[in-house]
Parts: structure tokens; sequence; C-alpha cells
């Protein structure tokens, strides 16, 4: 049997797309008078017939190499027989397609990797195979295949995914769908797997917008503080501030410490977030240290000091009226300093003054010991003085007239 560039048959339809175990059927027509035409098909062939057309039919199509061939003899001036094959793609979508999760079982860990496999089991033709693989209704990614196999295969095929906590809860599934071309059916078939729920677990994040850094507690007005995070497992809430406190809620006051933290944990890990408790207090000056009243005597200097207690820390400064302000704890007072003075403590929450009056003395101790010495030099001479006739009058005492004659001349004794 010979064939030639073209053979004066048309097939309708041209090429055929069956599912395998379906039925089928094709015309062959003659174009031109022939002295008989027929379908070679191994045991499905037709037999020669003069008719112009001829159909080739199968109910059960189930040999998937199948080449069916239509002939035609030309009349007896031609000695040559032509043949045009009828292209046959026989398909068979998967017994069953599943996904799993490669050598692991149980709840995912966020930022670990984990391979996805989908297996498509008996499918055919795999060339016209592609592999699809969803998150929810969102494409991730697929897969063709090479294979020229026309006969049922199996099929894996694999994805990798980093576990994210956006995945709780999620759905991947994989679906096969075989592409056959215009003369397939249409839509094309396609089998989906069961859905994978995943379930990943990771370590608490707590809300920052509920619970700030720093937050501002003013006396006897306290604050409720609201922890809330979010992981999985469910994490366990407590605060750490002298003692540990359970629940997602604390009250702080001014008897609150300065530093509290929040603690969110859950079989992942701990997530911690500090609170610093910012208590105002009013600047309280020191009146131990600075008594509302303060001696200066006239040639002689004094330092005040200024100490206030507060939050924020005080500013210090002293208020001299007309004579200025001086910016600092330590004032230097003199004879020429004003009599009253003004010490101000002051910070964001207020203003704390503490009035002093500045007492100018006069130094009488020179004076005093001017009159001492006067004293002193007085009594010295009288003493001299009194020593002196003493001493005279003790020594004349140490002699003595006896017998004593009176001078004739002069009357004397």
């Amino acid at each position: 049997m010979s064939t030639q560039a073209e053979c004066p048959v048309q097939l309708s339809p041209k090429s055929v797309v069956v599912e395998y175990g379906s039925s089928v059927a094709v015309n062959c027509t003659a174009s031109v008078p022939h002295d008989g035409m027929g379908w070679e098909a191994d045991d499905t062939g037709v037999d020669k017939t003069r008719d112009s057309v001829i159909t080739w039919r199968v109910s059960d199509l189930r040999e998937w190499d199948i080449k069916p061939i239509c002939y035609i003899n030309y009349n007896k001036t031609h000695d040559t027989q032509c043949e045009e094959e009828l292209p046959v793609t026989i398909y068979k979508t998967p017994d069953n397609v599943s996904i799993s999760i490669v050598n692991h079982r149980g709840p995912m860990m966020e930022g670990e990797q984990y391979e996805l496999q989908c297996d498509v089991q008996d499918v055919a033709p795999v060339q016209n195979l592609t592999v699809k693989w969803y998150k929810g209704e969102t494409l991730l990614d697929q897969t063709t295949f090479t294979d020229t196999s026309i006969t049922p295969v199996n099929e894996t095929t694999a994805l990798l995914i980093t576990a994210d906590r956006a995945d709780d809860g999620a759905q991947y599934r994989c679906e096969a769908e075989l592409n056959l071309g215009a003369e397939g059916p249409q839509p094309p078939p396609k089998k989906t797997s069961e859905p994978l729920n995943i379930t990943v677990h990771f370590k608490p994040i707590i809300n920052k917008t509920k619970l700030p850094s720093t937050v501002t507690v003013f006396r006897g007005y306290p604050v409720e503080l609201v922890c809330e995070a979010e992981g999985n497992p469910k994490p366990k809430i407590s605060w750490s501030l002298n003692e540990n406190v359970d629940g997602d809620k604390l009250t702080v006051s001014e008897s609150t410490p300065e530093n509290v933290y929040c603690n969110a944990s859950n079989s992942v890990a701990t997530t911690t977030r500090h609170v610093k408790v910012y208590k105002p207090v009013k600047p309280i000056i020191n009146v131990t240290k600075l008594p509302s009243t303060v001696p200066v005597f006239r040639g002689y200097s004094e330092v005040l000091t200024c100490k206030a207690e507060g939050s924020p820390e005080p500013t210090i400064r002293w208020n001299l009226g007309a004579n200025g302000i001086v910016d600092n704890e330590n004032l230097t007072i003199t004879e020429l300093t004003p009599e009253d003075v003004y010490c101000n403590a002051s910070n964001s929450v207020g203003l704390t003054i503490r009035p002093i009056k500045v007492v100018l003395k006069e130094d009488y101790l020179p004076l005093i010991a001017g009159l001492i010495a006067v004293a002193v030099a007085f009594i010295s001479v009288i003493f001299i003085f009194i020593y002196s006739i003493y001493y005279k009058t003790a020594k004349m005492g140490r002699y003595s007239l006896k017998d004593a004659k009176p001078s004739v001349q002069n009357g004397n004794i």
C-alpha cells in the first residue's frame, strides 16, 4: 500500500479526544470516484465499501495506542491506494488526587520550612497534565510534565512553604487538570484533592497599641492597663512587678513600682513588654535644710541650699526680687542681700515656693573683746598702783629710833 501527499478524503472530525472507555464516531468522505474505501484500526476496522462516506465507530474505546486509518482505492485508471490517519488522544482523569505534608505531623512552627506533596494517581496522558497549588482561592504554583507516555501513570509534585502565622487555619489543596486542546472537553477536566488544613504555632505578639510603653499616673487617679496578645496556642498573660499578677488587666497607682512588665507565654515562647509607670509629683522642698529665717552677720556671708524632690526632677532657682534671679541650688547671702528671698522649685506638675527671711545681725564680739581688754588693763594698773604703795610701806617699816636725843642746836631729837 502506498500513500500520496494529499488523499482525496476528508475526516470529520479531523482529530478526536476521547475519554478512556467512551464511544467515538468519525466519518471519512471520499471526494473522488473510487473502487472502494474503508477503515483500518486493528479489531475495530471497517470493511471496504464503495460508498462515498464510511464511519469508524467504537462504543468502548480502550486501546491506548490505536491509530485509525481511512483508505481509498482509486478507480481502474489508478493503481494506487491513499490513506489518512486519524489523530486520536485518549485521556483518563486521575483516580485520586491527595495532598500531604512530607515527614511531619501535627502543628507547624512559625518560621520553619515544610514540604507539601501532591500525589496524582493513574492519569493519562501525563504530558497534558498540569498540577496547580492553591492556598484558599489563591494560585501559588503550577507544574507541567514532559513525559510522553500515553498510558496512565502516577505523578508526584512538591511545594515548599515557610510557615507563617498568616497560614494558621489556611487550607492548601492541589488540583490535577488535563489540558487537551480545543478538541478536548471544555472546561478542561480536573480533579481536586481534599483540603489540607494548616495549624501554625507561633509566639505571642503583644498589642502595643493597647499597651503603651509609658503610662502617666497622678496621685489619687489609678489607671487600668490592658495587655492583649495574639499567639497560638493562646497565650497566658501575667504581670511582673513586686509580685507576679495573673490576668490581662492591671491597675496601677502612685504606689506601683516604676517598672512593670507584661508577660505573654505559650508553648512556643514568652514575649515581654516593659511599661514605665510615670508618676508626676509637684516639687517638695526640703524645709529641714532650708529654714524660713536665716541670720547673717555684717561682714560675713552664708550659703543657703534649696533641695527639692519631685517628678520630673524639679528645676531650682532663687528669686531675689529687684536683685534678679539665680539659677542654682545654692545662694550666697550677705548684708547686701534683700530681706526677703524665695526658693522656687518647679516642674511640669507645678511650682513650690519657699520664702526665706534674711535677718541682718551685728557682730558685738570685737567690742566685747575690747571692753574686756580695757577692763583687764585698768585692773592691771590698779593692781600695780596698790602694789607699789604696799611695797613702799613695807620697806619703810624696817627702821626704828631708839633713845633718840634732841639736838641742842636745832632742837631736833
